[in-house]
């Protein structure tokens, strides 16, 4: 906490791109760590409770702030912002291109260079193939991708803004929050989840003959 006041007090843009990944990062463990129960949530929800963790660690996190479009994610803390776009099990190139050719910094300043693109995986399996295919992607496109050291389901890219024509950092991440388990327990439980549907299910047609 003292750090990120001390970013608010000052810093330069990398100190505080460098916290915030850290605190990402750890909101993203603690939504992969109950995975099980997310199984329901929405796009709008896993952000929100994103953001929920930023504001707890300091931040002025908001959902659906107008900068240039409705942004999933923006954050600031003092002078310093950073945007970010977020999808569900798929439609990763217009998350892409949202973040490329629409939205810019809530703070409007172009030398705060860097957003992320958050990639909620809950439907599809193999969240870091997933991740592979996107970053080969983007490299057939023409741009460069450079590992994370902090977290196995994230890689940076690089780019230039549609509008500005300025450089722009993107750091991708898959949230790896799929559960479709496999064991005898896991089994169990759907035959009985099953057999209480079927129930309702010939109720309801008796119902309507």
């Amino acid at each position: 906490m003292i750090r990120r006041e001390m970013l608010a007090d000052g810093g330069n843009y990398e100190e505080f791109i460098e916290q915030l990944y850290a605190d990402i990062d750890e909101s993203i463990y603690e939504l992969q760590a109950s995975r099980e129960l997310r199984q329901n949530d929405t796009e709008d929800r896993i952000s929100l409770d994103i953001l929920v963790g930023l504001k707890r660690s300091g931040y002025n996190a908001t959902h659906d702030s107008k900068t240039g479009g409705h942004v999933d994610l923006a954050v600031r803390i003092g002078s310093h912002s950073w945007i970010g776009e977020a999808k569900k099990d798929g439609n990763f190139k217009e998350g892409f291109l949202q973040l490329t050719s629409r939205y810019v910094q809530a703070s409007g300043n172009y030398s705060h260079d860097q957003g992320g693109l958050l990639f909620y995986m809950v439907k599809r399996a193999d969240a870091l193939g997933v991740l592979n295919i996107w970053r080969r992607q983007l490299m057939n496109d023409g741009h460069s991708c450079i590992d994370c050291n902090t977290n196995k389901l994230a890689f940076y890219s690089k780019h230039k803004l549609e509008g500005s024509g300025t450089d722009f950092k993107i750091r991708s991440m898959v949230i790896s929050l799929y559960h479709q388990p496999l064991d005898k327990s896991a089994r169990d439980s759907a035959k009985r989840r099953a057999a209480k549907k079927a129930p309702m299910k010939n109720s309801a047609q008796k119902k309507s003959t």
